[in-house]
């Protein structure tokens, strides 16, 4: 695609970001906390680490993301989203693409995610990625005192 550039998110993309993770139920991972908080994204991309935060932008507008956490020889795909008018067109393939290099240059071996039940659309994009089905399972969370 022309004029598509994947970089490394920025606290400046924090506010679409997190736009995206309180409009789209994909993102969640449960309704009371659904994806992450604003201060929770500005800390994992003003301090990444080892993990692949990758947005793509179309002439400076954000139109995308992929988020992995690097599981030392693994990594987990916590996110990934294409706004509606660019989907379809190869997008999320670039991402993946980006940063499955990125991963491999680190030595990680394999990405895990999970794909909601609901999200048909998902599951079909990540089976055509490569990916195939692995153990059913129910996601769970507790509330810590804080």
């Amino acid at each position: 695609m022309k004029d598509i550039q994947i970089m490394d998110a920025s606290v400046a993309d924090v506010d679409t970001l997190w736009k995206w993770g309180e409009e789209n139920w994909e993102l969640w991972s449960d309704e009371k906390y659904k994806w992450f908080s604003k201060k929770s994204l500005k800390k994992l991309v003003s301090e990444p680490k080892e993990d692949s935060l990758l947005v793509a932008k179309h002439k400076n507008e954000l139109i995308g993301m992929l988020f992995m956490y690097n599981l030392r020889d693994w990594a987990y795909c916590v996110g990934a989203y294409i706004t509606p008018r660019f989907r379809k067109k190869g997008l999320g393939k670039m991402l993946l693409i980006e940063a499955e290099g990125r991963l491999a240059a680190k030595g990680i071996e394999s990405i895990a995610l999970v794909v909601d039940t609901k999200n048909k659309k998902g599951f079909y994009f990540w089976k055509k990625m490569g990916f195939y089905e692995g153990y059913k399972f129910i996601w769970m969370t507790k509330d810590l005192q804080t």
